[in-house]
């Protein structure tokens, strides 16, 4: 007679985390005080403390962190 076969479960799906929408001032160094909205194929980056704006042209793979980095770059540029 054979052994009986193991019964394997099916492995639970790996959770996704959502990536984050807010982000850290780079002026008034505020956490989560950034906040990014994408519409039109424009985006958007404003902090509710200090007031500080950036616009960007957007295409339909951009998300957020994209945006925020952007903005990164664009201050680092200003700087240097």
């Amino acid at each position: 007679m054979g052994k009986r076969k193991k019964a394997t479960k099916p492995q639970a799906a790996k959770k996704v985390q959502p990536l984050d929408v807010v982000f850290k001032c780079l002026f008034c160094k505020h956490e989560k005080a950034v906040n990014c909205k994408i519409a039109d194929g424009q985006a958007n980056l404003e902090c509710k403390v200090c007031g500080q704006r950036f616009s960007c042209r957007t295409n339909s793979l951009t998300a957020p962190i994209d945006v925020y980095s952007e903005w990164i770059d664009a201050t680092e540029e200003v700087n240097s």
